[in-house]
């Protein structure tokens, strides 16, 4: 716990070794479990070293669905509501997904550092939309056996209690958000210094997420917990091909060690 691993070098890495290269590089992607505080805190930190008041960078969440751009616009380079309340109100902040504790703190550096900043998610009515509508909303679709493997995972991680007629909705879901999210950190021009994406784990995978539809690849970094079972770093690259899911990864403690699943079952038998 609390290290840094490379997976592709096979080594450990310090944390201004890291930062060294975090801060060379023109496209990042942090990654998080969105629960997880530690999470939140190191990378708000290594925020903080890599972005500055004189830096031209652009910081797109996934967090925020591209009908609250408008929002963001009207309060850049204006003064700050000094009542976080306040901000949360006029961002339409969505504070049962995603807890302002969590991420309110990078928002505010990036308008206090004058970072542009970008909404990266879909909004509530694409999704419906998508549900509706089985015609491909991407351009640059996954192969089959990467949509074999969305498909394994959307069954893992809701404990196999969904059934499979629902997969090829969700994974078609999953496909246009990181389209958009890889949309949001290249608009088109060539303005900024360093474009960061600040997004759960899952999203940041090489080998199934955003990066698939970027036009340059970027340095993705996951912070995952520590499982009791696995006391090498290996296992942790989750990798089910020959692309590494990600470039750094740095070692938290777990938040939670009881079974998910269980759990889950036991409040469906309820």
């Amino acid at each position: 716990m609390g290290k840094i691993w490379l997976p592709a070098e096979n080594q450990f890495i310090s944390r201004d070794g890291l930062l060294l290269r975090l801060a060379s590089h023109p496209l990042l992607l942090l990654g998080e479990k969105h629960d997880n505080p530690d999470h939140h805190r190191l990378r708000l930190e290594l925020l903080k070293d890599l972005i500055s008041p004189d830096s031209n960078s652009l910081l797109v969440l996934e967090m925020m669905t591209r009908d609250q751009q408008p929002a963001i616009e009207r309060l850049t380079g204006t003064s700050l509501p000094t009542e976080s309340d306040s901000l949360v109100s006029q961002l339409a902040w969505d504070t049962d997904g995603w807890p302002w504790q969590f991420y309110g703190p990078a928002v505010m550096l990036a308008f206090e550092r004058d970072v542009q900043l970008r909404a990266g998610n879909i909004n509530t009515g694409d999704v419906m939309q998508i549900y509706q509508d089985d015609t491909p909303h991407n351009s640059q679709p996954l192969n089959t056996e990467q949509i074999a493997q969305l498909e394994r995972d959307i069954d893992s991680s809701h404990c196999g209690m969904l059934p499979s007629s629902q997969f090829p909705a969700m994974v078609r879901v999953q496909q246009t958000r990181d389209q958009q999210m890889s949309t949001a950190l290249l608009p088109g021009d060539d303005v900024f210094d360093q474009r960061i994406l600040l997004a759960g784990n899952y999203h940041i995978r090489h080998d199934l997420g955003v990066p698939n539809y970027l036009s340059q690849r970027p340095l993705s970094v996951a912070f995952l917990e520590v499982d009791p079972e696995y006391t090498a770093p290996a296992p942790y690259s989750q990798a089910f091909s020959e692309t590494l899911p990600y470039d750094v990864i740095w070692f938290t403690p777990a938040l939670r060690q009881n079974d998910y699943c269980a759990d889950m079952r036991a409040t469906q038998a309820r």
